[in-house]
């Protein structure tokens, strides 16, 4: 990192899926482009750990991992994790955010010790030749290399995306995936309705590199009415290589200050767990985290004006024209007349559920 971590926010802000060590070398996971100034709101991914079993390359540390789940579970498992005997230290940390008026790790800025810019280390390995790669970079190289040379959108280049996960930290093995970054909305939005057609075409990208699309099957959550078929749901476009079972994730990241909303100038005030019918009107955010997705009731409180997600069970889903019943904790945003429906809450997370009534948008 050059520069504090504090220069870095003034020039590049903390973006979406960035990665950092604390200064008793625990690895965070940057949760969302919706963050304070002074702290960032994260998950712990990774503590030192002499039995651990992901190691750093350079240094030879050993280090377990925090969670293995997606979605509430992950908060949950980071949390027990943080609260074992040696990691009390992070309890200040765990505060509840003024904002959301829930419990999140936010960890100081001035507790970071080194911030690794996932865009800096995809740069590294798409200049480096080829012999000086190990395995999981080569492939990485290969797959960012096919997928612009598919997209065919000649504003978006190699310094748009990112890689992180392990292979960010150098704690990567042959049992880690790869983690994909895309930055900026138009980027995200144009190249992921370009990899669905790709996809829809059966086009493959390169040798043994093809993109499926994924749907929502595997989410209990999730449901459909008998008129919606869950094809409709397949909405996820997902690379896939032949022969590397790890998996390739794509991470849609905004740039700073794309996100139509700063933390902080709202605020909102919890009422409780409610079911509402509304039509999805507005999708421009519903690839991100958290996704803010706009909506018109139908049946339930009026006043609902969007869904503002932080489960990625949730995350991509929604669509416009989209008919949906939802459970959620409903929240009004203070001052605005306004309210909108949680999804994410720790406390309620097991309650929540979406049920499709009607499918529009482009699946």
């Amino acid at each position: 990192m050059s520069g504090t971590v504090h220069d870095l926010v003034a020039r590049r802000g903390i973006l979406d899926h960035d990665i950092f060590f604390d200064h008793a070398g625990r690895i965070y996971f940057v949760l969302g482009h919706y963050q304070p100034a002074d702290r960032i709101i994260s998950l712990l991914k990774y503590v030192p750990d002499k039995d651990g079993t992901w190691v750093h390359r350079i240094t030879g540390k050993r280090y377990a991992r925090s969670y293995w789940h997606q979605g509430i579970d992950a908060f949950k498992d980071a949390e027990k994790l943080s609260s074992a005997p040696g990691q009390d230290d992070l309890a200040p940390w765990h505060v509840d955010d003024p904002v959301f008026g829930t419990t999140f790790l936010e960890v100081p800025l001035d507790s970071i010790e080194d911030y690794l810019i996932p865009e800096l280390r995809l740069q590294e390995i798409l200049e480096a030749p080829g012999e000086q790669l190990d395995d999981l970079e080569r492939i990485v190289k290969s797959v960012v290399t096919a997928v612009l040379k598919n997209a065919r959108m000649p504003d978006l280049t190699a310094e748009e995306f990112g890689i992180t996960g392990s292979i960010l930290w150098r704690g990567h093995s042959d049992r880690s995936d790869i983690n994909l970054n895309v930055y900026g909305l138009k980027n995200c939005t144009k190249l992921e309705g370009r990899l669905a057609s790709l996809a829809k075409r059966h086009v493959m990208l390169s040798a043994g590199l093809t993109v499926e699309m994924k749907g929502f099957d595997d989410v209990p959550a999730i449901a459909v009415e008998r008129e919606v078929s869950k094809v409709a749901l397949k909405r996820k476009p997902k690379l896939k290589l032949k022969g590397f079972k790890p998996g390739i994730q794509i991470r849609w990241c905004l740039h700073q200050d794309e996100l139509p909303m700063v933390y902080g100038t709202e605020r909102y005030k919890e009422i409780g767990i409610k079911k509402v019918k509304v039509r999805i009107v507005d999708d421009t955010f519903t690839l991100f985290f958290p996704a803010m997705v706009r909506v018109e009731p139908i049946e339930g409180d009026k006043k609902i004006d969007r869904l503002l997600i932080y489960d990625s069970r949730f995350t991509r889903l929604f669509r416009n024209d989209d008919v949906v019943e939802i459970t959620g904790l409903l929240q009004d945003i203070i001052g605005m007349g306004k309210r909108q429906i949680l999804m994410g809450s720790k406390q309620h997370g097991t309650e929540e559920r979406v049920v499709f009534l009607e499918t529009g948008g482009k699946a």
